[in-house]
C-alpha cells in the first residue's frame, strides 16, 4: 500500500478516535518510508494523548532530527518536556519553534508558562505580552499575563488583564475568581496598613483583640426557611468540579456569597459579623464567603485555610474560619458530619443553627454519609488588630 493511502487510512482512524489503530498505520508509514517526519510527529501526538510521555518525546525528537525546520514538532516537543518537568529543555524547544515562526502565539504562551514555573516572572510577562500582540483576542494569554503581573505586584495592570480576559471569554471562571480574590486581598492589605498607621501615630484604638488562641468558639443562630430557599436558588457547581480540596457529592458556591444582594443573606452577614466581633473583640475583614450543599458520600480531607498570601503577609495568626450549619441532614448514619479539629483532637457534632469559629491554621476535617442534604455557610475572615 502506498504511503498516501496509509496516511488517508490513518486520518480516518483518528477521526473515529481509534488512536492505537492509527498509531499502527503511522508506524507502517515509517516502515515504508523511514524519513517520514510527519508520521513520527503524529505518533508522538497519539502517544501524548495516551499518556506515554517518554515515547512521545522520542518521536518528536526524531521528527525534528529528520526535519530541523518542522515547527509543530518543536512545539509538541516543548509540551512533552514541560509535562515531564524538563523546563529548561522545554524553553529551548519553544524558542526554536518561535525562531521558525515569529508569530507563533501558542508557543509564546507556553514559553511564558515555562518561565512562570521557573519563577522568571519578567520573561514570563514578556512572552505573554508577545502572545497577545500577535493575537489580541487570545483570552488565555491575557489571563496568564494577569497571573504574572499579580505575582510581580503590578496590581493595576493585572486587574486590566483579568478584565480583558473576561471580556474575551464569557464566564471565564478562573479569571473572574482571581480578579475578585485579588481585589479583596488588596482591600484587606489597605485596611491593615491603615490600622498600622494608626498605631504608629499613637491614635487610641479602643478595641483589643482577644483572639481564640487555639480553641473553637461555638454559638447558635436560628435558621430561616427563607435562607434555605435562597441557597437553593443561587448558582453553584458540583464539588468534584472545583479546584478546592473538597471531595465527594454535593454543590459549592463561589467565594463571594455575601456579595449577593439578597436581603436574607445581608441579614445573615450582619448577624454573623456581630457574633464574630463579640468573640474576637476586633474589627474584621471577610475574605471568603460561600456555601456547601453536601450529599451522601461527601467529605473533607484534613486541611487548614492558610494560603501563600497569608504566609507572605504574616497574616496566619489573624485569620479565622467560621462554619454555620443551616441543615444537619441525616445524623443516624456512620458518618453524621462530625467536625473534627486536630492538635489537640476535638469533635463537634453540630445541630441546626450551630456556628463554629476556629483559627484558620488549625487542621480540621468532616465526613457526611446521610441521605438528605446538609447545608453549611463558610466564612474566612481576618482580625484587623
Amino acid at each position: 500500500m502506498k504511503v498516501e493511502q496509509l496516511l488517508q487510512q490513518a486520518k480516518i482512524l483518528l477521526s473515529k478516535n481509534k488512536l492505537n489503530d492509527a498509531k499502527i498505520i503511522f508506524q507502517n508509514v515509517i516502515n515504508v518510508e523511514p524519513t517520514n517526519y510527519k508520521a513520527h510527529n503524529n505518533i508522538g501526538a497519539i502517544l501524548l494523548k495516551l499518556g506515554n510521555l517518554d515515547e512521545a518525546e522520542e518521536n518528536f525528537r526524531k521528527a525534528v532530527e529528520l526535519n530541523p525546520e518542522f515547527v509543530i514538532a518543536y512545539y509538541n516537543l516543548g509540551i512533552i518536556q514541560a509535562k515531564l518537568l524538563k523546563f529548561n529543555e522545554a524553553e529551548i524547544s519553544y524558542k526554536k519553534a518561535i525562531e521558525l515562526k515569529e508569530d507563533y502565539v501558542e508557543a509564546y504562551s507556553n514559553l511564558g508558562s515555562v518561565y512562570l514555573k521557573l519563577e522568571k516572572l519578567l520573561k514570563a510577562e514578556e512572552n505573554f505580552e508577545k502572545a497577545i500582540k500577535f493575537n489580541s483576542s487570545f483570552a488565555v494569554g491575557y489571563y496568564n499575563l494577569a497571573v504574572t503581573q499579580e505575582k510581580l505586584k503590578k496590581f493595576n495592570e493585572a486587574e486590566k488583564s483579568y478584565k480583558k480576559a473576561i471580556e474575551l471569554k464569557e464566564n471565564y471562571t478562573e479569571a473572574i475568581n482571581n480578579l475578585h480574590r485579588m481585589i479583596r486581598q488588596n482591600k484587606l492589605l489597605l485596611e491593615i496598613k491603615n490600622i498600622r498607621e494608626l498605631k504608629k501615630t499613637k491614635v487610641s484604638v479602643t478595641k483589643i483583640s482577644r483572639g481564640l488562641t487555639n480553641n473553637p468558639f461555638v454559638s447558635k443562630r436560628k435558621v430561616e426557611k427563607e435562607l434555605i430557599t435562597e441557597i437553593y436558588k443561587i448558582n453553584s457547581v458540583e464539588i468534584d468540579n472545583t479546584k478546592d480540596i473538597r471531595f465527594g457529592n454535593g454543590r459549592f458556591s463561589d467565594y463571594e456569597l455575601f456579595e449577593n444582594n439578597s436581603s436574607i443573606l445581608k441579614t445573615v452577614e450582619k448577624d454573623l459579623k456581630k457574633i464574630i466581633s463579640h468573640e474576637i473583640k476586633s474589627d474584621i475583614f471577610i475574605i471568603d464567603s460561600f456555601f456547601n450543599i453536601l450529599r451522601t458520600g461527601s467529605g473533607l480531607a484534613s486541611h487548614h485555610h492558610i494560603n501563600n498570601f497569608d504566609r507572605e503577609h504574616n497574616l496566619a495568626n489573624q485569620k479565622y474560619s467560621l462554619t454555620y450549619y443551616l441543615t444537619i441532614g441525616d445524623q443516624n448514619c456512620s458518618e453524621p458530619g462530625i467536625l473534627k479539629l486536630y492538635n489537640p483532637n476535638e469533635e463537634i457534632l453540630p445541630s441546626e443553627g450551630t456556628i463554629v469559629i476556629f483559627p484558620a491554621n488549625r487542621l480540621h476535617s468532616a465526613a457526611y454519609g446521610g441521605k438528605s442534604d446538609r447545608i453549611m455557610i463558610g466564612v474566612n475572615f481576618y482580625s484587623l488588630i
